[in-house]
């Protein structure tokens, strides 16, 4: 029986929801609305053609839902569910292959499940005389085997086969609820439990058929034959009972199955006695009724025991009124009267003959009539059933009408294949005029690319003369030291003019050196801001070199693209030439439908006909029934007059019972012939019944398999038009937006190139101004510049460790290798400075400053990209090993600053140096190594953006340091001092804050 369209829409609903991918067990109301579907349908057909398309390949939760709710059609649905389930073992087998590499616990359960599935289907596929619940009746076990001992054997060997899948699967099972620490009272514990019911269901029913087995196979083979089948029995007891007491302490089973339990020890098969004492384990389910027990073959025994019981008890009264009679007669001779008496005696003595040989008959024609009921209620019963059989075929007749009825209004109704191949055709020509479109737009891209390289090109004569005008700061810078030197010398005469003056002039003089000192100070800061801003400009344009290649790559990627629409071009084209061979293909394939339907229709006139027939024929032979209990009937009466005439007994007693035996003969040969017609009739329309069934299976497969072919091609047009869609939106939202990106980018370059300039000419015009206001300097004063520059890279530094700890710090490989290189040749020059600082007993401050600042900073910088570059890798052992080798880095760091602040520790400055450089080569090494395992791509233009932002805070902290400088020196100062640390203090914050 079909389904209506309701009906399959609720099951697929149902199945949908049972193999959801929610990591949860299947609720009874969908697992029992799909085996309803399947008595609906008659079989796992249809529970197949909606089960193969869930995503049972892609998702391991819905795999493994998807063998529960197998193991349950299997085991109460439909009986054609496994026979039907034998064509799909590929299927399994190959998603067992599949999700047994995955090692995340339910990989190699799914594994296990379906090996196991596949051994259930095989197993009832070579026994096909056990249903798929296991349930058999007591003494069919015996009546399947028929007393073959080779059967027996070979279905031992196939249980334990069976039995040791379900051990497998039951041990996969618990030990990823152990391994991966799942609790039973979870949905993912209870998800990964639930299959073990089935699992217990089918294993307590195998365990019982193997102990009967093993018992019937001890009594009739030798012992050391069947070790093997010992061996393996006893691994599998243990097992069992393992797996028992393990899911009886589950608190998730406690409501849902009374899990059996097995004895202490294995039954011991070489004493038989053991079997009458062998008690088969029960299991309990809530929801099960125990069985109505089979009284039909009681109620005939003892039918039959009453009939015979009662044999009926003869009376002859009229013997003795005979014998008084002739007693009462007048006497005769003693010779004649012993005569008459033996006379009476031998005809007494017939009389008990007869009446015995009476009662036989009597009995034997009663048992004929008995037999003869049990064979016309027989005959009944073969009557009906072929009239059940015969409406079964006409109901499936009508279904098939019916269905062919269905097939030609849809043919008439729905669009006709032409229809659908000349809508292809509009998509293909669409889908061209689309490539057409987007040819156009990929020239248009092209010639914007020319335009942004000639732009880059005098994006490049820009960044030159900025170059220049850089040169030329440089060499104005030079100008300025030139002045200083000759401030110095001035500074030297103004001394010699000083030691002549009074302890005032040598306050002022300390007061102008301190002042001069300051200047200096500001000096170097500002030409290490300069150096910088300079670094920082190489850097941008690295960052648009990079931005260069990343645009002609993604040129690259679009001049693929359309090779590849191309190739989906050509493949449209062939697809709907199959479209096209399919169509007239599907057109043929009707027609043979039509043909099998008309052939179908006159099978079923033709069995019309033989019913007629065969029903004509079976009133025939009820009316020769009933004649042959006239005859007995008769042939009663007739004995009934052999009674009275009692001279003629034994003439008629011959005639009798030689007429009865040959009218007995005559009619057992008439039911015996009736019989054979009979089972004939019922064998051949049997036979006819199941082609008609096969006929019809195949008739309803093939409409199912083409309408979901064409369903599928349609769906799969649909689909890949819509992928060309997003294809080309995807393509066309890339290219505004990197047509966007080159445009800002290119704004913001000339912008910060434009301001910078600025500042820098700025920068040079304060100095300048500074400059010619100073007029001496100081040892001390400088040492306090050396200081401050060395606490301010300090602050900078351990700032920048500590913002590493936040999740928004990031960085890239490429970055931290360029930073790593640069910090290497500082590193190198600080230890040269500083070993000329000492020297020249601290009067070459200026060199060592500058070298300080820049090594500070780029040492900060180089921290917060390796803990950057440590957060974002894909490989994490990698990432914790750079992680440990950036803090002891950071250590490093620390330490070096405080020897540079202390005067004591100068001496060990170039050593922590050296470590420091060690540390940092480690680390680079490390980042390259693991640049070159991954594939990520730098995003440089955060790195900048971060960076341009810390030395913002930066200059903010110093400008409200000297803020705050400036107040107490106004509070303290007064006169030329307050004048020049003033200027001083304006100059920096001027250029701060540029």
């Amino acid at each position: 029986m079909s389904l209506t369209d309701k009906e399959y829409h609720n099951l697929t609903i149902s199945i949908s929801k049972a193999v959801s991918n929610h990591e949860m067990p299947i609720k009874v109301k969908h697992v029992r609305a799909s085996i309803i579907g399947t008595f609906h349908s008659k079989g796992g057909h249809a529970f197949w053609a909606i089960a193969i398309r869930q995503p049972i390949q892609e998702n391991r939760i819905v795999a493994w839902k998807f063998c529960h709710l197998l193991h349950k059609i299997l085991r109460e649905g439909h009986p054609l569910c496994c026979q039907h389930s034998m064509r799909h073992r590929g299927m399994l087998i190959e998603a067992g292959k599949l999700w047994g590499h995955l090692n995340d616990g339910y990989g190699i359960c799914i594994k296990h499940y379906t090996k196991l599935l596949v051994t259930k289907l095989e197993f009832h596929d070579r026994n096909p005389r056990i249903p798929g619940s296991l349930a058999l009746k007591p003494g069919e076990l015996e009546r399947i085997g028929e007393g073959d001992i080779n059967f027996y054997f070979q279905l031992a060997v196939e249980i334990f086969d069976y039995l040791d899948d379900i051990v497998a699967l039951q041990a996969t099972i618990f030990n990823s609820i152990t391994t991966f620490c799942v609790s039973s009272m979870t949905s993912a514990g209870q998800c990964r439990l639930a299959p073990l019911i089935p699992c217990v269901q089918d294993s307590n029913p195998l365990y019982d058929f193997v102990v009967r087995i093993m018992f019937k196979l001890h009594a009739n083979l030798p012992s050391d034959l069947l070790t093997g089948h010992r061996e393996r029995f006893r691994t599998l007891f243990h097992q069992l009972k393992s797996f028992y007491n393990q899911s009886r302490n589950l608190q998730y089973f406690v409501n849902l199955i009374t899990v059996p339990k097995l004895p202490d020890a294995p039954p011991n098969f070489e004493q038989q006695s053991d079997l009458g004492n062998y008690q088969a384990p029960v299991i309990v389910m809530p929801d099960s009724d125990p069985a109505d027990n089979d009284t039909e073959s009681v109620v005939s025994d003892s039918l039959i025991d009453t009939t015979e019981a009662a044999p009926p008890i003869p009376e002859l009264p009229h013997h003795h009124n005979n014998h008084h009679q002739q007693s009462a007669a007048p006497q005769t001779p003693a010779p004649q009267l012993l005569e008459l008496e033996r006379l009476l005696r031998e005809r007494d003595d017939l009389i008990r003959h007869l009446q015995m040989e009476i009662e036989r008959l009597s009995n034997y024609v009663k048992s004929l009539t008995i037999e003869q009921r049990d064979v016309q209620h027989r005959l009944e019963d073969q009557i009906a059933q072929l009239n059940s059989h015969l409406a079964q075929a006409q109901g499936e007749l009508s279904t098939l009408r019916i269905q062919k009825e269905e097939l030609e209004l849809r043919a008439q109704t729905a669009p006709t294949l032409e229809q659908k191949a000349q809508a292809e055709e509009e998509r293909a020509k669409a889908s061209e005029e689309k490539f057409q479109k987007l040819k156009t737009m990929y020239t248009q891209i092209r010639d914007e690319h020319v335009k942004l390289l000639r732009q880059h090109g005098e994006v490049s004569k820009q960044l030159a003369a900025s170059s220049k005008a850089a040169s030329d700061a440089t060499k104005a810078k030079e100008e300025v030291r030139i002045q200083l030197d000759e401030l110095h010398q001035q500074q030297a005469v103004v001394q010699e003019q000083l030691q002549q003056s009074s302890s005032e002039s040598r306050r002022e003089q300390e007061q102008v050196a301190e002042e001069l000192r300051q200047v200096s100070e500001r000096y170097e800061t500002l030409r290490s801001k300069y150096e910088e801003m300079e670094a920082n400009r190489q850097a941008e344009i690295a960052e648009l070199r990079i931005s260069l290649e990343r645009v002609q790559g993604e040129l690259g990627t679009f001049q693929s693209d359309r090779e590849v629409l191309q190739a989906e071009k050509g493949a449209l084209e062939s697809s709907l030439g199959e479209v096209q061979s399919e169509r007239e293909q599907l057109n043929r394939q009707y027609e043979e439908v039509l043909a099998k339907m008309e052939a179908l229709n006159l099978k079923t006139e033709e069995y019309t006909k033989e019913e007629a027939s065969l029903q004509q024929s079976v009133q025939e032979k009820s009316q020769q029934a009933q004649e042959l209990v006239d005859k007995l009937d008769r042939l009663q009466r007739d004995y009934e007059s052999l009674q009275q005439q009692h001279a003629d007994l034994e003439a008629a007693k011959a005639a009798q019972e030689q007429e009865f035996n040959r009218i007995h003969e005559e009619d057992l040969l008439k039911l015996d012939s009736l019989q054979g017609e009979l089972s004939e009739k019922v064998t051949t329309l049997s036979a006819e019944k199941d082609n008609l069934f096969a006929v019809k299976e195949d008739t309803v497969q093939q409409l199912l398999l083409l309408q979901t072919e064409s369903t599928q091609r349609t769906a799969d047009f649909d689909s890949l038009e819509k992928d060309l869609k997003n294809v080309i939106e995807q393509k066309d939202h890339e290219l505004e937006e990197l047509r966007s990106r080159y445009i800002e980018m290119e704004e913001k370059y000339q912008e910060e190139m434009d301001a910078r300039y600025q500042t820098a000419l700025g920068t040079i015009r304060n100095l300048e101004n500074s400059l010619a206001d100073a007029k001496i300097t100081g040892e001390s004063a400088l040492r306090a510049l050396l200081e401050a520059c060395i606490k301010s890279s300090e602050k900078l530094t351990l700032r920048a460790i500590s913002e590493n700890e936040m999740p928004g710090a990031g960085g890239t490989p490429t970055y931290f290798l360029m930073i790593a290189e640069e910090l290497q040749d500082v590193l190198s020059k600080l230890t040269i400075v500083h070993d000329n600082y000492l020297k020249d007993n601290s009067t070459n401050v200026e060199s060592l400053a500058r070298k300080v600042i820049i090594g500070a900073h780029l040492l900060a910088s180089a921290h917060v990209q390796g803990m950057s570059i440590c957060n974002r890798s894909a490989n994490i052992e990698c990432g914790e090993r750079i992680a440990e080798e950036v803090k002891q880095l950071g250590g490093s760091i620390a330490s070096l600053f405080q020897s540079l602040q202390k005067t004591s520790e100068s001496d060990a400055v170039g050593e922590k140096i050296i470590d420091l450089k060690d540390k940092l080569q480690a680390v680079t090494d490390m980042i390259g190594d693991l640049s070159k395992q991954t594939d990520g791509t730098e995003n440089l233009g955060d790195l900048v953006e971060n960076e341009l932002s810390s030395m913002d805070k930066a200059i903010e902290e110093a400008a409200a340091q000297i803020e705050e400088m400036l107040s107490k020196s106004r509070a303290s100062d007064s006169g030329i001092k307050l004048e020049v640390n003033e200027k001083i203090l304006d100059a920096c914050t001027n250029l701060m804050q540029a």
